[in-house]
């Protein structure tokens, strides 16, 4: 994978400059990547220890029944999926944490193939190139849309609302990921990707090899989480569509074992810590604001040609839940820009930038003292009786996170079995470039 000489980095401040805009902040992102690795390290250490079989399942492995619990019901399908709590050991205290880990049926050998272990070893090296090399570039998807004629009148803004031209629309679903920098081996630079091969995430194989870690983006399409805090009159708190992280991808989250265990032919698996985004925006928790977070996605294909996939995610739990800032400076100088059409901060830039250094500034978290409230009033009745509590929204924030990867894994199934041959490069460029590139139309 080429990656483009000019970009080494020397400081985080000196690259800014010769960055195209795209990567301006992953570069302020690249002094807290050690942090989160390590933060990341010490959540998958003490997920590595969770060895707590079931009772419904002795090969089960996961946190003890006791910290589970139900997160999904499914129906006449073989999935399985609970969520659990935690404390994980760093530096010198417990962090609390929550996670849910759900595990999808994936595929298996036609019927018409004879399912003996020559033909589960060709089902095998497939899965192995498609989940190492190719799976984080076709992880997200475009929704089919309406056609809409080039020559389909465009309404002007003001009438647009009453229009019944069919309109572009483009609707995208699972992960996105953008390769932004990587840290070359032992004492190679860190160095940026050129845009041609943002997309083309590289081989997982390669970290420990060729690179000690990648930082990547991952878009999140069609992550719309929202909730009423206040009941169903009260206003909405809405994530917004297409939220995005940042990942630091590393050898210590990738899987790549032959007979990891009896009957099964091989573990094939990816994973990343998250960073948190340099940007604050207005939640304290979700996609980009996790103080310490993981996610492993893990392929397994068996003797008999079948695959399941297991994917786990971890986090710490929440302390907030909204970042409000409150900013009389700032709101009174909007205010007067609305009624001045911006002659207000041009004549008062100077008393502006004097004035924003005053100690004004105020964020607070309605959400969670509404909760904290609503249970002091009620003697925690409004959590027992009507679900007014953080537990609840840690709750609902994993289901959506169950959701979305849901449909990324039954995405890709459709792409893995498009291609009759993923280990089958030339094929691959000239009839499926897509795959390759990681871009599609």
């Amino acid at each position: 994978m080429a990656i483009a000489d000019q970009n080494v980095i020397g400081n985080s401040e000196t690259m800014t400059q010769a960055l195209s805009p795209d990567l301006e902040e992953g570069v302020r992102v690249l002094p807290t990547v050690q942090e989160y690795l390590e933060r990341g390290f010490a959540l998958n250490h003490w997920w590595s220890q969770q060895q707590y079989p079931t009772q419904a399942d002795p090969q089960d492995f996961g946190p003890p029944e006791s910290d589970r619990f139900p997160l999904i019901r499914s129906f006449n399908r073989p999935n399985r999926s609970y969520g659990f709590y935690g404390k994980v050991p760093f530096r010198g205290a417990m962090m609390p944490v929550i996670g849910n880990v759900q595990e999808m049926f994936y595929d298996r050998l036609p019927a018409s193939i004879s399912r003996d272990r020559a033909q589960a070893h060709v089902m095998q090296d497939q899965l192995r190139e498609f989940v190492m090399k190719y799976f984080m570039r076709v992880s997200s998807f475009r929704q089919p849309e309406a056609f809409v004629d080039a020559a389909t009148p465009v309404p002007p803004p003001a009438l647009s609302r009453l229009s019944w031209c069919p309109q572009s629309s483009v609707s995208r679903v699972g992960f996105g990921f953008t390769q932004l920098f990587g840290k070359q081996a032992g004492a190679g630079p860190i160095q940026a990707f050129p845009g041609y091969d943002r997309y083309s995430i590289v081989d997982q194989r390669t970290l420990g090899v060729i690179y000690d870690w990648l930082l990547l983006r991952v878009r999140i399409f069609d992550f719309n989480f929202s909730f009423r805090p206040f009941g169903d009159n009260g206003p909405e708190l809405v994530f917004g569509e297409n939220e995005q992280s940042y990942l630091v991808a590393h050898r210590e989250f990738v899987n790549h074992r032959e007979n990891p265990a009896p009957g099964v032919l091989g573990d094939y698996g990816i994973g990343y810590a998250f960073a948190k985004s340099p940007t604050p925006g207005p939640f304290a928790f979700g996609p980009g604001e996790f103080d310490a977070a993981i996610e492993l996605i893990n392929f397994r294909v068996f003797e008999d040609g079948h695959i399941t996939v297991r994917m786990v995610f971890i986090a710490n739990r929440p302390t907030a839940v909204v970042n409000l800032t409150i900013d009389p400076i700032d709101w009174s100088f909007r205010l007067a820009d609305a009624f001045s059409f911006g002659l207000t901060s041009r004549l008062w830039s100077p008393a502006r930038t004097i004035l924003n250094q005053l100690p004004l500034k105020i964020t607070v978290d309605p959400v969670l003292a509404y909760i904290n409230a609503a249970n002091t009033v009620s003697g925690g009745a409004a959590a027992r009786n009507l679900c007014i509590s953080m537990q609840e929204l840690e709750r609902v924030f994993l289901l959506k996170h169950f959701e979305q990867h849901y449909e990324t894994i039954l995405g890709s199934l459709y792409t893995w079995r498009l291609i009759p041959d993923w280990l089958d490069e030339k094929n691959l460029q000239q009839n499926f470039r897509w795959v390759i590139s990681g871009i599609s139309s």
